[in-house]
């Protein structure tokens, strides 16, 4: 039995109508993401950090909701969390198919910027500063969700 994947079909069918307005979305946010971290490869180290901290975080979560997302992500920068997924300078290159090397100069920049922290026990830790958590939280990903949702709205149209 094939299941039909039906967001699929949508696209297929109203490809022109839709898929500039996905590029739109993705040209804005990397744009956003580059100024904020400096250069693409930042951003795509940073992306892997952030993804990995929130995956952690979700395992945890006993919501769906963002502003309590929000408010457990602020709780486990500060406090912490116990995790046997350590996210090492190899998985964050493989994630991102940049070499380890690259990948370990910009964690040192994103530990000297305030946004990690890297110990070879630990590896690769989302430790912010409270004004760059704060950042991440109450600008980029509400920008983030917002144009996420206008992309949404677009296709649920062409349905």
């Amino acid at each position: 039995m094939v299941l039909e994947n039906k967001m699929e079909n949508v696209l297929q069918q109203n490809f022109v109508a839709i898929w500039h307005h996905f590029l739109s979305f993705e040209i804005s946010r990397s744009k956003f993401a580059v100024e904020t971290w400096g250069s693409g490869n930042a951003y795509l180290v940073f992306q892997v950090i952030a993804w990995h901290h929130f995956l952690v975080m979700t395992d945890l979560a006993e919501t769906k909701i963002r502003e309590e997302a929000v408010q457990l992500w602020f709780q486990l920068t500060k406090t912490g969390f116990k995790t046997r997924s350590v996210l090492t300078y190899t998985l964050i290159s493989s994630l991102t198919s940049l070499s380890i090397e690259t990948v370990r100069r910009h964690v040192k920049k994103l530990e000297k910027n305030n946004w990690v922290s890297y110990s070879k026990k630990e590896g690769v830790k989302f430790s912010p500063s409270d004004e760059n958590n704060k950042f991440l939280a109450d600008v980029f990903n509400v920008k983030e969700v917002r144009a996420l949702g206008y992309f949404l709205d677009i296709i649920e149209k062409q349905k």
